[in-house]
């Protein structure tokens, strides 16, 4: 079986890549979070995950159905900022 290695979003840290560790206080008193770099994927937010073929032909294929239709958008009334902040504003 044929498998192409990726880089996916880190699980671990949820992509974010330093996680808290705890608490400290700066040399005018303040309290602030400490970070480190996540220990799987050390800091950079990835890690490298083996995928079938079939597998990453999904994948392609879901990340070219993310691309918007333009047909759709243009049919579409334009909304004004004015319009907009008028609606949100419950007016």
């Amino acid at each position: 079986m044929i498998k192409v290695n990726i880089l996916d979003k880190c699980e671990f840290c949820d992509g974010e890549a330093y996680l808290p560790i705890g608490e400290a206080e700066s040399y005018a008193g303040e309290k602030y979070i400490r970070y480190e770099p996540c220990p799987q994927c050390q800091g950079s937010s990835n890690h490298a995950k083996w995928v079938s073929l079939q597998e990453f032909a999904d994948l392609l294929d879901r990340a070219l159905s993310f691309e918007p239709d333009y047909q759709e958008l243009a049919r579409q009334k334009p909304i004004s900022q004015y319009q907009d902040s008028r609606e949100c504003a419950g007016i």
